[in-house]
C-alpha cells in the first residue's frame, strides 16, 4: 500500500458537521491526517480534491448481495428449503464474488456490506420466504472479499416465515408455534454448552446458537410488524440473548421504548417500496425522522436487491425528504451501520487510525445529480469515474 493525498476537498461530510477545504492523508490503507495545512509527503498520490464533496465509504448493513446475483440463471440460493430452521448455515458459502453488483456497489461509493440469507422482496419475482433461522450472515468489502465470515444469526417470524412453511407444507403455521420451535433450538443450545466437552458430539445447530448465546455472533430479528419484533425481542431476551438487532423494522417506531430499554438497534428498510403486504401498511419514508426523534439508534439499507445497492444514497436522499437531518442521513449510511455492526472502530468515518475508506463526489451526495469521482478502499482507488 502507498501513500494517498486528497487535496483541499470542497467539503468533507463528518458525524457532527461539514468541513470546508480540508486535507486528506491516507498511508499504508489509514487514515493518518485529516486538516487544513497539511502537505502531501514526497512521492504520494495526489488527487486534487477542489470542488469534490467528500464522505467516508458507504455502508450497507444488510443485504443479499452475491446470495442472488442472477437468479434466473443460477437460481436461489438464499434460504434452505428442506427443513424448518437451519441456523448452521453459512451465507459466506453461497456468495459470488463476481455477481456484478459487487462492481456496482463500489461505483457508487459503497465500501462494505452486510450480507444476510433468507428471502428479499422482488417486484417480479415472489422470493419473500424464509425459514424461521435461514443462517448467519457475514460482513463483506465489496471488492468481493469477506471481512467476517460469521457476524450474526438470521432469527425471522412474520408473514414472509408462514409463507415458507405453507409453499413448502412444514410446520409450525402459527406464530405461537414459531416462538416454541425457537425456544426448544435456544434450551437445547444451553444444555448443550453445560455438557463436558467430550459428551457433547456433533451438534452444528447447538453449536451456532451457543455463540449466539454466549454473544459471539448478533441475533437478526428480520421482522417487520410490531407485534413481531416485540415477540422475539421479548422472546430472546429471555433465553439469554444479549446481542440483537431489529432488520426492516416498519413498525420499529411503535415499540421504541422496548427497543431502548433492551439497547436494541434497527436496521431499517427499504423504506421506498410497495405496501405489498399487510406488515408494510406503515412503510414509508418519515419512518427514519420518526426512530431519529424517538432516540432508537438506526442506519438505512436496500436491502439488496430489493432495491439495487447503488440507490442507497437515493434511500437516504428519501428520508431526508420526510424530515430526517441530512447530516444524519449520511450518518445513518456510514457511521451508524459501523457501529451497529461493531465496527466503528475501524470504518465509518474520516478519522486519523481508521480504515481509509473515501468517496469523493461531484456534488451533494445526496443530490441525485451528484456522480461518484472516485472511490477508494484502503487507500486505493478502487473506482474513478471516467478512469
Amino acid at each position: 500500500m502507498g501513500t494517498l493525498f486528497v487535496k483541499g476537498v470542497s467539503k468533507l461530510y463528518t458525524p457532527s458537521d461539514v468541513l470546508e477545504g480540508v486535507s486528506i492523508l491516507i498511508e499504508d490503507g489509514r487514515f493518518r491526517a485529516v486538516g487544513k495545512g497539511i502537505e502531501p509527503p514526497p512521492g504520494a498520490e495526489v488527487i486534487d480534491g477542489g470542488g469534490l464533496a467528500a464522505t467516508p465509504g458507504l455502508i450497507d448493513p444488510c443485504t443479499h448481495i452475491g446470495v442472488y446475483p442472477l437468479e434466473w440463471e443460477y437460481g436461489e440460493h438464499g434460504v434452505e428449503k428442506s427443513d424448518v430452521a437451519t441456523p448452521h448455515l453459512r451465507v459466506v458459502d453461497a456468495v459470488d464474488p463476481y455477481d456484478p453488483a459487487f462492481r456496482e456497489a463500489r461505483e457508487s461509493g459503497v465500501t462494505t456490506v452486510g450480507v444476510h440469507p433468507g428471502s428479499y422482496m422482488s417486484f417480479g419475482k415472489l422470493v419473500d420466504e424464509t425459514n424461521i433461522m435461514p443462517g448467519t450472515t457475514a460482513v463483506y468489502r465489496t471488492d468481493g472479499a469477506p471481512l467476517v465470515e460469521e457476524h450474526g444469526v438470521v432469527v425471522a417470524m412474520g408473514e414472509h416465515v408462514k409463507r415458507f412453511f405453507e409453499a413448502n407444507k412444514l410446520a409450525p403455521t402459527t406464530r405461537m408455534g414459531m416462538a416454541a420451535l425457537i425456544r426448544v433450538a435456544f434450551r437445547r443450545a444451553r444444555e448443550w454448552m453445560g455438557k463436558k466437552p467430550e459428551e457433547r458430539g456433533v451438534d452444528p445447530v447447538s453449536e451456532t446458537l451457543a455463540r449466539v448465546l454466549r454473544g459471539e455472533l448478533v441475533a437478526y430479528i428480520h421482522a417487520f410488524s410490531s407485534r413481531d419484533i416485540a415477540i422475539l425481542t421479548r422472546l430472546l431476551r429471555s433465553l439469554g440473548v444479549e446481542r440483537m438487532v431489529v432488520v426492516h423494522g416498519a413498525e420499529s417506531h411503535r415499540v421504541a421504548d422496548l427497543l431502548k430499554s433492551y439497547g436494541v438497534p434497527v436496521i431499517l428498510g427499504p423504506i421506498v417500496f410497495s405496501r405489498r403486504s399487510v406488515e408494510l401498511r406503515e412503510l414509508d419514508s418519515s419512518l427514519a425522522a420518526k426512530l431519529e426523534e424517538l432516540g432508537v439508534l438506526f442506519s438505512l439499507t436496500t436491502d439488496h436487491p430489493t432495491i439495487p445497492i447503488q440507490y442507497l444514497t437515493l434511500v437516504a436522499a428519501a428520508a431526508v425528504g420526510d424530515g430526517l437531518d441530512p447530516i444524519k442521513a449520511i450518518e445513518s449510511i456510514t457511521l451508524r451501520p459501523a457501529k451497529i455492526l461493531g465496527l466503528d472502530k475501524e470504518l465509518g468515518s474520516v478519522e486519523p487510525g481508521k480504515v481509509g475508506d473515501l468517496v469523493l463526489w461531484s456534488g451533494d451526495p445526496l443530490d441525485p445529480s451528484s456522480r461518484v469521482v472516485y472511490t477508494i478502499m484502503s487507500g486505493e482507488v478502487v473506482y474513478s469515474r471516467g478512469g
